[in-house]
């Protein structure tokens, strides 16, 4: 065999490398633009409920059954994905006993509509300041759509037993705004992106029990944790920082520990 010929064998197998890991890049960024957990967990169960009675959309959740005297938790994506990254935390505290909602944000993937989407306002949008005023637009159904939520793990919830939230990134305040309609259990917040007002949200509850999860070079949720855990005052509140600078699913994906540590926290919270 000649060098030419082993140049070219050198050459295809390169290039076959190359394209297996596009390919695998390509199957796990779903249509919606942002990467997505290639295989569902199999302990959910995927479910679709009304935001509102007098409102046709329809929000879709994965649940997950706990147990007869456990308590609740609703687990929220990030901005930049879905719930189907957010698998691996759910599975975590159903592992736990606990009774999980995982849902998807309204205009994420499952709760979406051709007039609401975050794909579509994407797609015409012309420019960054028109695509922000569209996603700001989009945002003010969250509200209601998590009291939607709520109200949907409260009936499978026993009535003794309490509901926390696990957040992540710009999750964090809507989860805050849940906290000022209802009573929460806990809260988990995962590298929080909040504004200076959804901060002062924050202080002006009572003093719930929350979990801060950040990075040491992750700037904003950094200092945001370090604040708001400072302002805190309750005895079960406790906060963990993690070197380099990984944020939201990226920042407890490969931490199995952590998320063991996140249910067992929760449990410890909400069930009685």
């Amino acid at each position: 065999m000649n060098m030419l010929s082993l140049q070219k064998i050198k050459y295809f197998i390169s290039l076959s490398v190359v394209l297996m890991v596009s390919l695998a890049f390509l199957l796990s960024v779903n249509v919606h633009g942002y990467e997505k957990e290639a295989a569902p967990i199999s302990n959910a169960q995927q479910v679709k409920f009304k935001a509102r009675a007098d409102d046709d959309f329809l929000l879709a959740a994965d649940y997950y059954t706990g147990e007869k005297r456990s308590g609740g938790v609703i687990v929220l994506h990030n901005c930049k994905s879905d719930r189907s990254r957010y698998n691996v935390v759910a599975n975590g505290l159903f592992q736990q006993g606990l009774h999980t909602l995982a849902l998807d944000l309204r205009g994420y993937g499952g709760s979406v509509s051709p007039a609401f989407s975050r794909e579509i306002i994407k797609q015409n949008a012309t420019d960054i300041v028109g695509y922000q005023s569209e996603m700001a637009l989009l945002t003010t159904y969250w509200q209601g759509d998590l009291m939607a939520a709520y109200q949907f793990l409260r009936s499978k919830v026993d009535k003794n037993q309490g509901i926390a939230i696990v957040t992540s990134g710009c999750s964090s305040a809507y989860g805050v705004a849940l906290a000022e309609k209802i009573l929460l259990n806990s809260i988990v917040m995962i590298t929080p992106k909040m504004t200076y007002a959804d901060k002062e949200r924050y202080k002006n509850l009572i003093d719930i029990p929350s979990y801060f999860i950040t990075s040491s070079h992750h700037a904003d949720s950094y200092k945001t944790a370090q604040e708001l855990f400072s302002w805190n005052g309750s005895k079960n509140s406790k906060m963990q920082i993690f070197k380099g600078g990984r944020y939201d699913y990226h920042l407890i994906a490969r931490e199995q520990s952590l998320i063991n540590d996140i249910a067992q926290w929760i449990d410890l919270n909400v069930s009685k």
